[in-house]
């Protein structure tokens, strides 16, 4: 290890978490730093895919040219990208990486990356399992001797949330929020089927008969229904994964339990929901939005390795 901090003073090696919300960059001697994955107003991924490659470079470009040492050594990077891309659109987040500074691109799945920041045991023979749900994708994988040998992913994630509540609540009550409303609401109400289910929630929305704004009062079981069917296809992921899977690693899941990880993590009721699901203890680890970027950070020794530097 001292051998690598030594050669990442004159090369370094940054993690980065390419979200569909934010992006997140670690290295081993720099405190972690978080940035909206937005340029001029627009998101530059969608389902955690790369969607406008010019947009990624302007995005990355500066937040490469932080971490260049005497502002001119470019950094090998480690980047996190959802288990089911495709080969294109893994080229495509290579070079868009490349084209923003990296000296060296490896791309690591995400769930791996997710698995090692929340603390499980990667390297053990038997089975761990993690479900990653993110802002564009949840993504589930089962992970044995430091590889995936299972995993299922949708590109489904936080944001299709808010999207249908936006939906349901204009097109069955007439009622227009905010993306920023629609946020607060499903952080309050959560995706459990029994907490608060005789409590409301209020928030601001604009009335499309009276065209004006005003307070709104709604059950927040009601709430809880309009987001019900993409709670569901969350859930569904590690369950028919669990299906795939044989009595054996099947039991040495049940006895390691199951990782929860990204913003899905943070919904409350979601941990008690997905063992409700699959009949499994979750663990939760305590900064879930920072494990992929976490687990890629622990990486770059390996990185390091890799470029016959150490």
């Amino acid at each position: 290890m001292g051998n690598y901090l030594h050669s990442s003073f004159w090369k370094p090696d940054i993690a980065i978490d390419l979200g569909t919300a934010m992006t997140r960059i670690a290295s081993g001697t720099r405190n972690l730093f978080v940035v909206p994955s937005i340029v001029r107003g627009r998101s530059v991924l969608r389902s955690g895919i790369v969607t406008d490659d010019n947009s990624v470079v302007e995005l990355l470009q500066p937040l490469l040219c932080k971490v260049r040492k005497f502002g001119i050594v470019r950094p090998n990077v480690v980047a996190c990208f959802p288990s089911d891309a495709s080969t294109a659109e893994l080229d495509a987040l290579r070079e868009c990486i490349f084209k923003a500074g990296a000296a060296t691109v490896f791309i690591v799945p995400e769930p791996l990356a997710a698995a090692i920041g929340a603390g499980m045991d990667v390297a053990s023979p038997y089975a761990g399992m993690i479900i990653d749900i993110g802002e564009g994708v949840t993504d589930c994988a089962v992970i044995r001797s430091g590889k995936i040998i299972n995993k299922k992913a949708v590109r489904v994630g936080c944001f299709d949330l808010r999207r249908l509540l936006i939906k349901a609540l204009s097109s069955e009550y007439k009622i227009c929020i905010c993306e920023n409303e629609a946020e607060r609401i499903v952080r309050k109400t959560g995706v459990s089927r029994m907490a608060l289910a005789d409590g409301c929630v209020t928030f601001w929305g604009r009335s499309e008969r009276r065209g004006s704004s005003e307070l709104v009062s709604m059950p927040v079981k009601e709430i809880q229904e309009q987001i019900e069917p993409i709670t569901r296809v969350m859930l569904d992921v590690a369950h028919r994964l669990l299906q795939d899977l044989s009595p054996g690693i099947g039991c040495e899941i049940i006895e390691n339990g199951i990782f929860l990880s990204g913003g899905g993590a943070l919904l409350d009721g979601m941990k008690e929901r997905l063992e409700s699901r699959t009949h499994i203890p979750v663990i939760l680890p305590s900064k879930p939005l920072e494990s992929v970027v976490a687990g890629a950070r622990e990486m770059l020794p390996i990185v390091a390795l890799l470029n016959g530097r150490v």
